[in-house]
């Protein structure tokens, strides 16, 4: 960048050079030229380099109400790749449905909603992604009736908009997440998320 400045001020100079004479007012005339021509490509310069200096905000924390964490799962996404337009991130998440069981003692269901996420777009983001759910369910044993858990691993899919600032901020998130329990039973399923990205 600074040899294309150098050779356009030399182009400048020598167009200025067969354009006036040397008298005294055609030299002051071609020093102020100059100086506001190196000012507003200087200034240029800074500007580029600090727009293209932004920082991404890899972290993201989220609430989703609905969504492939059930009916509503805290969520963790770290981008592990990325380039101007295409970001690729990893989500974790942690969600309950029950928090006691039959016998009314503490002990929760848990829901865990694991994808691998794609972004395409700039503030306005388009979503996609793919992964799976694991429920930790407790219920009740049928030959002895005491509790026991259940684990099971769901397919999920996420396709949705996502409003999001390249240097982080506020976080919002609309998908169509469609849940393949056990994967033999398709669900329509939805999810609306709000977050903060650092």
């Amino acid at each position: 960048m600074l040899f294309e400045i150098y050779d356009l001020v030399l182009l400048l100079q020598k167009s200025l050079t067969l354009w006036t004479n040397t008298s005294y007012w055609a030299l002051k005339m071609k020093n102020k030229l100059y100086l506001i021509i190196l000012l507003s490509l200087i200034l240029n310069y800074e500007a580029v380099s600090k727009v293209d200096t932004i920082p991404l905000s890899r972290n993201s924390i989220y609430l989703e109400i609905v969504g492939i964490g059930g009916y509503g799962s805290l969520n963790y996404e770290r981008i592990v790749f990325k380039t101007n337009w295409f970001k690729f991130g990893l989500r974790a998440g942690l969600s309950t449905y029950n928090i006691s069981d039959y016998t009314s003692k503490f002990n929760p269901d848990i829901i865990i909603p694991l994808s691998v996420n794609g972004l395409y777009g700039n503030n306005h983001k388009l979503e996609f992604g793919i992964g799976q759910t694991i429920s930790n369910i407790v219920q009740a044993n049928p030959s002895n009736w005491k509790t026991e858990r259940l684990t099971n691993i769901h397919a999920n899919f996420t396709i949705g908009y996502r409003y999001q600032k390249k240097q982080g901020g506020v976080i919002f998130r609309c998908s169509y997440t469609p849940i393949i329990e056990l994967y033999k039973h398709f669900r329509h399923w939805g999810g609306i998320s709000i977050g903060y990205a650092f």
